[in-house]
């Protein structure tokens, strides 16, 4: 009885232990800075002559944001230019 005891209570342990890590609000990361007039030149040029792809790469490797937010920032570009 003593064995199905501790195993019952490392389980509920476990569950408890999942759950909370859920509910804990992860800190925001911090903001990146938002590249330079010279920086998005180089990004729309990209855009235009090697595609959306090149350009997503190079707003990364400049911004530092992840890619769900450069591929917003390289679409919203893209419909600003036409």
């Amino acid at each position: 009885m003593e064995t199905s005891t501790a195993m019952l209570s490392i389980g509920l342990a476990l569950m408890v232990g999942f759950w909370l890590g859920r509910t804990v609000r992860k800190p925001d990361p911090v903001p990146s800075v938002p590249p330079d007039l010279h920086a998005l030149e180089q990004v729309h040029d990209l855009l235009k002559s090697q595609g959306k792809i090149a350009a997503i790469k190079a707003y990364r490797e400049l911004t530092g944001v992840g890619l769900r937010d450069a591929k917003l920032a390289v679409d919203t570009l893209s419909d600003s230019t036409g």
